[in-house]
């Protein structure tokens, strides 16, 4: 298999955090991607742990003595003449004044500013990760467009930052008085709405953050169907309908069946193991969908997902 071929470089990278800024350096002129911002870090040595490098290179780099370092994502990134596998880990322990001990430009950047630095591709899916919250919520069940307004202030005032409203089942008219309502109610909480409905929906709903879609809808496009500014994301169950989704640059993924469901009857549930497999072949945040539940949550992130896509448990059962 190509995959297994493939000669990894393990680098640890590490965002460190003070309140809600991260710390950023500049590659210097002589660096590969000069000029461009990254997290800092460096090549894990062997022998080492990425805790341990990560204090290496720290203390190294930018003058702190760093701990409590938890991992995030792994970013694997294919360059043409070398291919890298970048294991992100966060903490906000530190301790000393940050500053280039190398000569390099060093800032720290507020989260919402993120999108607008000048970042590697290879950083794009770790940019996502920090802005990402943990539970994708759909919309589900609901009366009417006032209850399900009402059902959907509920859980922004829970905690929901991201979530999806399906048009199945709704006439056009309904779903665009619904998604337009529902985008601004997002937008007044600071939470995102993305509608699983056709890309072109964006222009009648200008505050929806995105475009969800299936594999099968995603295979209909060779490029990606969405601006920039806009979130694409993609539901996937398997490696190759995955790289495809890749190919669209997808923000981020959902994949199932993590557990046996209903829903896909046909379709093995991968498991935990195989759904981590799976993800740390993908440089962008995946969800686990299929059978999950609040409680879930933990265990998805310790096996690599960004957290859970779920309506059970987020969307209330009324109001």
């Amino acid at each position: 298999m190509q995959q297994e071929t493939i000669k990894w470089i393990d680098v640890a990278i590490g965002v460190l955090r003070k309140q809600d800024k991260v710390c950023l350096t500049q590659r210097q002129a002589h660096q590969h991607l000069a000029d461009f911002w990254e997290f800092p870090g460096g090549k894990i040595e062997a022998g080492e742990s990425v805790e341990t490098a990560l204090k290496r290179e720290f203390h190294e780099e930018i003058g702190v003595e760093t701990g409590g370092w938890q991992k995030r994502i792994i970013v694997p990134w294919r360059y043409e003449k070398v291919a890298v596998r970048l294991h992100v880990y966060e903490t906000s322990q530190f301790s000393g004044e940050a500053h280039g001990k190398e000569g390099q430009a060093l800032q720290w950047c507020a989260l919402d500013d993120l999108a607008e630095v000048n970042f590697p591709e290879a950083n794009r899916g770790i940019v996502q990760a920090l802005l990402l919250p943990d539970i994708y919520m759909s919309v589900g069940d609901f009366i009417d467009h006032e209850d399900a307004l009402a059902r959907f202030e509920t859980a922004l005032q829970n905690g929901v930052r991201l979530a999806q409203l399906k048009a199945k089942g709704i006439d056009d008219a309904s779903f665009e008085a619904l998604a337009n309502d529902m985008a601004e109610l997002a937008h007044l909480h600071g939470a995102k709405l993305l509608l699983n409905a056709d890309p072109a929906w964006l222009e009648k709903v200008p505050l929806a953050a995105g475009i969800q879609l299936s594999s099968k809808q995603a295979g209909a496009y060779s490029s990606r169907p969405v601006p920039k500014d806009k979130l694409l994301a993609v539901s996937v169950h398997d490696l190759s309908q995955a790289q495809a989704a890749l190919q669209l640059q997808a923000d981020f993924l959902t994949l199932s069946p993590i557990k046996v469901t209903a829903a896909h009857p046909d379709l093995a549930a991968l498991g935990w193991d195989g759904m981590r497999d799976l993800i740390e072949q993908l440089p962008v945040p995946v969800y686990a969908l299929g059978g999950m539940k609040m409680s879930d949550k933990e265990e998805a992130k310790a096996h690599g997902a960004q957290g859970v896509a779920l309506t059970k448990g987020a969307w209330p059962d009324s109001v």
